[in-house]
């Protein structure tokens, strides 16, 4: 399939994803944005890391977090240093991780209200009955508060999926940013086995975020 061909197929899929950033930045500027937010979110994981070298104990699921967040720093990185000449094999890995990494976020979110909302609620049955409306409504405050940031921080981040979707769907839209996987693969015979699976690896999120962008 030439370039043409490729470009009349995808705008034949052109959805109605954001076209620019909260209706009138463009979306380069809500790309930095997000993945600049995104960053500073993730070095919490790489500071936690830090921990295996002060003796503080760390569990599995921790563990998994500090690690994740540490791959998904390397990964939104390379997106922030390329978002004025961006590479579409970068962001098609920068748009899977995202939304993987959204999914887990949304995930683990409700896992942990559910967890907190549970305790909480324990809590109050072991009440002593005293000054119970006060209790009740400070309660019922610290309910509405926790739901509402909780829905707030996860519509936010959906949002910011749609902007990586919208800016990936652009790369795709203009012939400029198409992939020439003859020059990938003989580049990559030049390549140690770690860059090798790194660049396959985009490949294979350039496959996937393709199929679902276009």
């Amino acid at each position: 399939m030439n370039i043409n061909q490729e470009l009349s197929r995808v705008k034949t899929h052109y959805s109605n994803l954001p076209r620019s950033f909260f209706g009138f930045l463009p979306l380069y500027i809500g790309v930095e944005t997000v993945l600049g937010i995104t960053i500073l979110n993730k070095c919490s994981g790489a500071y936690g890391i830090l921990a295996l070298f002060t003796g503080h104990p760390l569990n599995v699921f921790q563990w998994v977090s500090y690690l994740w967040s540490v791959f998904t720093l390397i990964i939104y990185s390379q997106g922030l240093f390329q978002v004025h000449t961006p590479s579409l094999l970068t962001y098609s890995q920068i748009f899977v991780v995202f939304s993987f990494d959204t999914f887990l976020t949304c995930v683990f979110t409700m896992i942990f209200s559910s967890q907190w909302f549970t305790e909480t609620g324990s809590g109050m049955s072991d009440g002593s009955g005293v000054d119970e409306y006060g209790q009740g409504a400070s309660e019922t405050y610290e309910y509405t508060f926790t739901i509402l940031i909780t829905v707030v921080a996860l519509v936010s981040r959906m949002y910011f999926n749609f902007i990586l979707a919208a800016f990936n769907q652009e790369l795709f839209l203009h012939p400029k940013y198409m992939v020439d996987f003859d020059d990938v693969e003989q580049d990559l015979k030049n390549k140690n086995k770690i860059v090798q699976w790194w660049i396959k690896s985009k490949k294979s999120c350039y496959n996937l975020a393709r199929h679902i962008l276009t």
